[in-house]
């Protein structure tokens, strides 16, 4: 290859697939940047986060590998919380900078940090009573308190910085986490000083769309500037590195919530703010796109804009769907769910003059591609080493596998592909087959109202996803041996460590993984329906 391809990688928070109306066609938002996007590359319809929720979806984006072979089984890290990805464990930065790219990451990490530690006592917040009545309780070690036993002064132990990035620019974790204060590098740009939000914080709906959990803020802090802010730095970052080879890793603050749009978005959609915050995002792509385009290098780039999983319930789903907007768009569930709501995202791959159309002069063409394959997040590990030509060895990208014929000519890729809930339930999918080891959606949350249910006599579903993609038909009793035959090609997908040809690895907490010996007893009904 004579030049390499600058990068740029966007990782939405909660977007759902049905936001945007290049993949929506009753979307009430006109999404006209990410419009433009796909227009001049290609658009994935049929592709998943590995997980229905952002830590584990990172863990996967980043590593190649499944989330669930981490130590992490179910939820998400708190703010505060330890590092996920292995020390030494290859990431897409470290194989990119292996390659000569300056190396950047933006915006929300949420994959574990290494904080100093100091003691629980909120002395210097005022709270100190507060933490003592607290501290003891189930949950206090983890998002009760969450951030409220770093030392905030001393340099982290363990950053990006440390998984292959150059520059790390952002934040712990989501909007709504603590500790918020910004973090460059190693260095917590200004100590909390105060204690800010509410607990317990609902994201299961639409109650506290505006509002973030407690725990240390620094002094100024301004939630609603964050994304712009964020959005700024990735602005410098592209002047500054244009002329050699960068991968920029944009993990953004939005959609999720808080929902704050700043001024002159608020309203604009005619929906509610989280409309607006789509908005917003539409915005902020085009600012990045015509960035690229200003800096002579937007045929040189690979822009990648994919969210992390399906949208929040933050978003009012009841009020959107009665105004005839539906974020996950015609498929069930939503984030957290194991049905293809929770992990079926919008992404697109745009490489002007190799994927898509596009003019000489770098204008929109009039129609981008598409590709309908069954596609997974953690492929694009291998599809950058393919075009890097990296050799991967075994203990790296267990679980990708490169994209470019799919993405050249819509060839299949995937024989199979595995995707966990919010509550660290398994479902697996061959093609037009999906198999959910689970009786409802997973989401470790309570089931929503008058939602279609699983008989309790067989606690897993199966849809054929060709004939029935909403999911609303589960003929698991109907079809037991395509059940026993998918439960047994997950039992050696978690087994062998890896889903590619290659040497059998480790996954991690086999002792204690619980969803581990949950498939287990469900293979036994499994394999008790397909005698009968």
């Amino acid at each position: 290859m004579e030049k390499k391809p600058n990068v740029i990688l966007m990782f939405i928070d909660d977007l759902g697939y049905g936001d945007l109306s290049c993949f929506n066609e009753n979307s009430k938002l006109k999404t006209t940047n990410i419009d433009g996007l796909s227009d001049c590359g290609i658009r994935l319809t049929d592709c998943h986060s590995t997980s229905a929720l952002c830590t584990p979806s990172r863990y996967g984006l980043l590593t190649g590998r499944y989330n669930w072979r981490s130590r992490l089984k179910q939820s998400v890290l708190p703010g505060g919380g330890d590092p996920l990805i292995e020390s030494g464990r290859m990431t897409l930065a470290s194989m990119f900078k292996k390659h000569g790219y300056y190396t950047a990451a933006v915006g929300k990490w949420h994959l574990g940090l290494g904080w100093e530690r100091k003691a629980l006592d909120g002395s210097e917040y005022g709270i100190a009573d507060e933490v003592n009545e607290k501290k003891n309780l189930p949950g206090a070690e983890g998002f009760l308190l969450d951030g409220m036993n770093i030392d905030f002064t001393k340099p982290l132990k363990v950053s990006p910085n440390d998984y292959g990035f150059d520059y790390f620019f952002g934040t712990a974790a989501s909007l709504d986490q603590p500790p918020y204060t910004y973090i460059e590098n190693r260095t917590v740009l200004a100590v909390p000083d105060h204690v800010t939000g509410v607990f317990p914080l609902d994201r299961t709906g639409a109650t506290q769309q505006e509002l973030w959990q407690r725990g240390p803020a620094a002094p100024g802090y301004n939630f609603e500037k964050v994304i712009g802010d964020m959005n700024d730095k990735v602005l410098e970052i592209i002047d500054e590195h244009a002329q050699e080879p960068f991968f920029l890793y944009y993990p953004t603050h939005a959609v999720h919530g808080p929902l704050l749009p700043p001024a002159g978005f608020k309203g604009k959609s005619g929906l509610n703010v989280y409309g607006d915050m789509v908005l917003y995002l539409d915005y902020i792509v085009g600012t990045v796109r015509d960035k690229l385009q200003e800096k002579g290098i937007l045929e040189d780039t690979i822009f990648i804009f994919a969210s992390d999983n399906g949208c929040s319930g933050v978003a009012d789903y009841p009020f959107l769907t009665s105004h005839g907007h539906n974020p996950s768009y015609i498929f069930r569930g939503k984030k957290t769910d194991i049905y293809e709501g929770g992990h079926r995202i919008p992404a697109i791959i745009s490489w002007p003059g190799h994927f898509g159309t596009v003019s000489s002069d770098g204008s929109i063409g009039n129609g981008g591609a598409v590709c309908d394959q069954m596609t997974c997040l953690c492929d694009l590990f291998a599809t950058f080493a393919q075009i890097l030509g990296e050799n991967l060895p075994d203990n790296a990208g267990e679980d990708s596998i490169s994209l470019l014929p799919a993405l050249h000519k819509n060839m299949p890729v995937r024989h199979s592909v595995v995707h966990s809930s919010g509550d660290g339930s398994f479902s697996i999918r061959t093609q037009d087959w999906k198999l959910e080891l689970c009786r409802h959606g997973g989401s470790g949350m309570a089931r929503p109202v008058n939602e279609p249910s699983t008989s309790d006599q067989v606690p897993y579903q199966l849809y054929n996803l060709k004939e029935d993609v909403e999911e609303q038909h589960n003929v698991a009793e109907k079809y037991p041996k395509i059940c026993l035959d998918l439960a047994n090609e997950l039992l050696e997908i978690i087994k062998n460590g890896r889903s590619t040809a290659g040497q059998p690895q480790e996954n991690a907490g086999m002792d204690s993984w619980k969803q581990l010996r949950d498939v287990y007893g469900v293979m036994e009904k499994i394999e008790e329906n397909a005698k009968n």
